[in-house]
């Protein structure tokens, strides 16, 4: 009770910075803005946004929650991501491409380790879409530990044809890579042992999948 409580606190909390936020990069207070995500987010882990986004890539963000019970970890991640995300468009809006860059990467990563461990309760109106994170991306390569989330988030939600775009862009990116190469053999072995009902839901019919594992089968036995 009291941990749903700090929760519904912390989402009203979040909705009023995130409406502050907004109101003060509409008046080009680009500054101030920033600056009360870097309070809103060391408020959440004891870290600012150029700290959190230095951690990118380097160790897996879902550490900032460590030792949490699911349900309040996966609230600060969404509520950070949310943060992050505004920070991006902040730093686009002033032309910081590379900051911008790094602030959506975060964000997406935040938002992701969030999403895979949501217990099914209804998101906060603030939580980012993680279609429209992939789009604001869009122009960009995104690192493999990404695309692996990616992969997981999908293959959870059954959107089994986006999953597959994520194993084949992680392949094109190193075609050299064995890891990945099973990660991608086990996709296919996993979702096959589903109906064909489940699987023409994720737009990717039986066919597909089993012509597609063949390819991936040969490929490892050829050694690339």
């Amino acid at each position: 009770m009291y941990r749903r409580d700090y929760i519904m606190r912390q989402i009203e909390f979040m909705v009023e910075v995130l409406q502050q936020v907004t109101g003060l990069a509409q008046e080009k207070r680009y500054q101030a803005a920033m600056s009360l995500i870097d309070e809103s987010l060391d408020k959440l882990f004891g870290l600012n946004g150029t700290l959190i986004t230095r951690l990118f890539g380097r160790e897996p963000l879902s550490q900032l929650t460590f030792g949490e019970e699911a349900d309040l970890s996966q609230a600060k991640l969404i509520a950070a991501a949310a943060l992050l995300k505004e920070a991006g468009e902040i730093q686009a809006e002033q032309g910081a491409e590379n900051e911008s860059f790094q602030s959506f990467l975060t964000a997406l990563e935040l938002l992701l380790t969030g999403l895979l461990n949501h217990d099914g309760s209804p998101l906060p109106e603030y939580a980012p879409e993680v279609d429209e994170m992939t789009e604001m991306l869009a122009d960009w390569h995104l690192p493999t530990h990404l695309n692996k989330l990616l992969l997981r988030y999908y293959h959870k939600l059954g959107q089994l044809d986006k999953a597959e775009n994520m194993i084949f862009e992680m392949i094109e990116a190193e075609p050299k890579d064995e890891e990945i190469l099973k990660l991608g053999i086990t996709f296919y072995q996993l979702i096959l042992t589903e109906s064909d009902a489940y699987l023409e839901l994720g737009n990717l019919p039986r066919e597909e999948a089993e012509a597609s594992l063949a390819e991936l089968s040969a490929h490892q036995i050829d050694g690339f």
